[in-house]
């Protein structure tokens, strides 16, 4: 069964554990055995043991630790998949706050992250929502496309359900749409919708599209892969989902033969949705 924490309480098993970090894209604190060897954490009340903070007393509660305190066989196994992943899947999700936005102020935006590591043939994963954390199993498995089933698996749930937009789908330069939008952006809607009309995009479109910029109204969420090695590899390749007042689409990049970035936009189907996204996962391992 699932552990839900808080953004404390896995730094607590971090610190019992001696994972030194976490995944980068969930913003915890880091463990680090020459400061906090002696295990005190700050607190409100001043510097206390670590099993006498609340984080750890829930743990306790949760059955997380023993009370002799020793962390669960299970945690311990994900603890040590999410510490050390050779591949992480890393879904990042922002909606609108739906919180009034004044003059000169941006939009604020909820964020919530979602992250699958492998280690070897163990999967596990993560998620932060502001300051909760669950911590779960994902599966075991050496088959590669088994693993990106499972990943797969994991993500999907986390997008929820919409009605895709009723455009055509469309193929744009990636170099071209970028720098379009660059300019087109910051001057608002109707700037964007006439920058994307002369890109040659239909008038829904370049609707939907101008849509999916402005974070006050539509929610988007962003899959990305990253191997470990010697050094950390980011793959080029990523999968957007925008939820927009016309409905859903994906955005994902692609390289033709010539070597050229294109950038597709398109009506986001659940099923097109799973394709595109295991398509990203089954990206085969980057050259150390």
């Amino acid at each position: 069964m699932a552990l839900t924490t808080t953004v404390g309480g896995v730094w607590v098993l971090q610190a019992l554990l001696g994972v030194e970090s976490m995944p980068t894209a969930l913003r915890l604190k880091p463990f680090i055995p020459s400061v906090h060897h002696e295990l005190i954490v700050e607190t409100t009340a001043g510097p206390v043991p670590i099993a006498e903070t609340a984080e750890y007393l829930s743990l306790v509660q949760a059955g997380a630790i023993s009370p002799s305190g020793a962390v669960d066989d299970p945690v311990r196994d994900w603890m040590t998949v999410l510490g050390r992943p050779d591949r992480q899947a890393v879904l990042t999700i922002r909606r609108p706050s739906g919180q009034a936005v004044h003059n000169g102020e941006l939009p604020t935006v909820e964020e919530r992250v979602v992250v699958v590591c492998r280690y070897r043939r163990w999967l596990a994963m993560a998620a932060r929502d502001g300051n909760e954390m669950v911590v779960d199993a994902v599966g075991e498995t050496d088959d590669p496309a088994v693993q990106a089933d499972l990943m797969c698996q994991t993500l999907m749930p986390a997008l929820g359900v919409a009605a895709p937009a009723d455009i055509d789908g469309v193929n744009i330069p990636a170099d071209l749409m970028q720098s379009t939008l660059e300019a087109a952006v910051p001057q608002g809607r109707d700037a964007t919708i006439a920058a994307m009309s002369r890109l040659g995009l239909q008038p829904q479109q370049a609707e939907v599209l101008a849509a999916a910029t402005r974070l006050d109204d539509s929610a988007m969420a962003v899959a990305m892969v990253i191997d470990h090695d010697i050094a950390q590899h980011v793959h080029p390749r990523v999968v957007t989902v925008a939820d927009t007042e016309f409905g859903r689409v994906s955005i994902t990049t692609s390289t033709s033969a010539d070597g050229k970035q294109w950038l597709s936009l398109w009506p986001a189907t659940t099923d097109a949705v799973r394709e595109d996204l295991h398509g990203l996962l089954s990206a085969p391992r980057a050259a150390a």
